[in-house]
């Protein structure tokens, strides 16, 4: 599991709808509204599905940006220091651009 700290830029006519928005999405947990601009927001998810987790949030009407302030998947590291998820290394591979 993912755990990620963000801040959802937003016009400040929207910020309040955004807030609302964000508050309706399961794997999300708004902290309130910061400088009329801001919603403090806190994702856990698991961490192959945290790209598309977040991609939710850039398609709220009224969103200019998401900015990562946190991030940690310390759960889903093993006694070896290996990282544990649910994608091969073959998948990532696939989605990594060639040099």
């Amino acid at each position: 599991m993912a755990i990620t700290g963000l801040l959802v830029h937003a016009l400040k006519k929207d910020v309040v709808s955004v807030e609302k928005a964000v508050s309706l999405i399961s794997e999300m947990t708004s902290y309130g509204i910061h400088q009329d601009q801001y919603v403090v927001v806190v994702v856990e998810a698991p961490s192959d599905r945290l790209e598309k987790v977040v991609e939710q949030l850039d398609n709220i009407d009224g969103v200019l940006a998401v900015y990562t302030t946190y991030l940690t998947v310390e759960d889903e590291i093993d006694e070896d220091g290996n990282l544990q998820t649910n994608l091969s290394l073959k998948e990532v591979c696939k989605q990594t651009p060639e040099n």
